[in-house]
């Protein structure tokens, strides 16, 4: 039988102006359109559902996945992260899941590839947050170390906290798994325990926890197949037309992760390599280049 894999992504209808970017650039690369394609409700608009369906997708409603302290208090679309580790669950029949989160963008499909080649090992796959680029492996260090640190002592322990903020963060906003892999239930038990705790970062910091203290078997990719744009910002190589990693050899972006506050802005202070304005810095929006207005 040939293998079934799907690409997934979730939100809610004020995250629906960056699934559409998601989606779209997914869909624009070949291996995107390989795919099948399944979005988590988590409040869209009948509009914004009408349209993921011409995009051939499947929309499922997630639930509250956990019972945890708090969880009236948070909006429904908190569910597209306590839903994951149960995304089998939710789209059954599949031997490959590639999940990514709404507010990335796909520049080049050769990235999804290597998530999918990597998750049929029976690993994780995940790139972790580590370049030499990276802000926070530099002058940032300190504020990383106290942000994290803090979320992994509300979710753990100190003791946690003091090893593991020194280890390379997995991001969990674009990750492959094959179905049958243990990681699924052993995510969905330790993000369990760490919901009774705190609900900051609380997905991402058990993933790494099952990772680095459980010891489930992962693939670490390259960081350009999920480039988390708050800890360095690409830079755009004009000949190519191309958002490249921002230190030589310059290899291009595959995957654009918009973090944090990075989604909010219109542009941001971009170096340029190559072309007419070869090393000035100039303001350029980052997000999907082949947007149109939704």
């Amino acid at each position: 039988m040939s293998e079934r894999a799907i690409a997934l992504t979730g939100g809610d209808a004020a995250y629906f102006d960056l699934m559409h970017d998601c989606i779209a650039s997914l869909r624009a690369t070949p291996g995107g359109r390989a795919l099948a394609l399944g979005v988590l409700d988590c409040g869209l608009t009948d509009e914004q559902r009408a349209w993921c369906r011409e995009q051939g997708a499947e929309l499922v409603v997630p639930q509250w996945d956990f019972a945890f302290p708090g969880r009236a208090a948070l909006k429904d679309g908190y569910k597209a992260l306590t839903a994951r580790p149960f995304l089998p669950r939710y789209f059954p029949g599949f031997d490959l899941y590639f999940w990514i989160d709404a507010d990335c963008w796909v520049q080049q499909g050769d990235a999804i590839d290597l998530f999918l080649t990597a998750a049929r090992t029976g690993a994780l796959a995940v790139a972790p947050e580590i370049h030499r680029s990276m802000r926070h492996y530099h002058h940032a260090w300190g504020e990383f170390s106290a942000v994290c640190g803090a979320a992994y002592e509300a979710c753990f322990d100190k003791e946690t906290a003091e090893r593991l903020i020194r280890y390379p963060m997995i991001n969990a906003g674009v990750f492959a798994l094959a179905a049958d892999a243990p990681h699924w239930a052993g995510w969905a038990d330790v993000y369990d325990a760490a919901l009774q705790r705190s609900t900051d970062l609380t997905d991402q910091l058990a993933l790494n926890v099952l990772v680095y203290d459980k010891g489930l078997r992962h693939e670490p990719l390259p960081s350009r197949c999920n480039w988390p744009v708050h800890h360095a910002t690409p830079a755009w190589d004009a000949a190519r037309g191309l958002f490249v990693e921002p230190a030589m050899p310059y290899e291009a972006l595959g995957i654009l992760h918009l973090t944090i506050y990075t989604k909010r802005l219109a542009t941001l202070d971009v170096r340029e390599i190559g072309g007419p304005h070869a090393g000035q810095v100039r303001p350029r929006a980052l997000r999907w280049p082949g947007r149109t207005a939704i």
